[in-house]
């Protein structure tokens, strides 16, 4: 494996914390939670040139 270095433009990254701690199913619950929450994020989306959301 060829290891290769870049540059790219500062970006941000919004999600949920979560752990195997958090027992089984976490992953599911971070999803409901992110998606039931997805209101107070909408606007930061990345979104095509049709406004369409990219990227989740």
């Amino acid at each position: 494996m060829e290891i290769k270095n870049c540059v790219k433009e500062s970006f941000s990254v919004i999600g949920k914390e979560g752990s195997t701690n958090d027992g089984e199913g976490f992953i599911q619950k971070l999803w409901t939670g992110a998606n039931s929450n997805f209101a107070e994020v909408a606007s930061l989306a990345k979104k095509d040139e049709k406004e369409n959301l990219v990227g989740i």
